[in-house]
């Protein structure tokens, strides 16, 4: 929105500006008006350097702003392809990798000799041992906890 400032005189006899030395070109006989001083100040248009009123429509004709939403929607849309492509490829390499490793794992239990079991004695429990004479710590301990218990054990 921009202002100009405009002041020089129109020709009463043939309307164009009139500067110092003006010769009227009107034909003979024209009917001589006054001299007017035309309005000073105009406000034209920013896009089209028109005057402007209060019903301007600014008449840019030109397709360039919708082109360069379009070029810019289909950049964004492409790129967004190219991130999914990433993303997919790299997931169906990692799932492949995945498969490989499950391959060789299973492979590998297949040729390997089974395990041989800890060995193990067999199960004593103190609680369990009748022996009141039984040499394990555990067995010790626990006739020794029944000894001093004040209440009347089977034993």
């Amino acid at each position: 929105m921009g202002f100009k400032l405009r002041g020089f005189i129109r020709c009463g006899r043939c309307r164009q500006p009139r500067g110092i030395r003006h010769t009227c070109v009107a034909r003979f006989g024209a009917r001589t008006r006054k001299h007017r001083v035309q309005s000073p100040v105009t406000w034209e248009c920013a896009n089209c350097h028109k005057p402007r009123g209060l019903r301007h429509t600014c008449g840019n004709s030109g397709d360039f702003r919708k082109r360069k939403r379009k070029a810019k929607t289909a950049e964004r849309q492409q790129k967004r392809k190219e991130a999914k492509a990433k993303q997919t490829a790299r997931r169906k390499h990692a799932q492949a990798g995945r498969r490989a490793r499950d391959k060789a794992r299973k492979q590998a239990a297949k040729t390997r000799k089974p395990r041989q079991q800890r060995p193990r004695g067999d199960s004593h429990e103190p609680g369990t041992c009748g022996d009141r004479d039984c040499p394990r710590y555990g067995c010790k301990s626990y006739w020794a906890g029944m000894d001093d218990c004040p209440l009347p054990h089977n034993g």
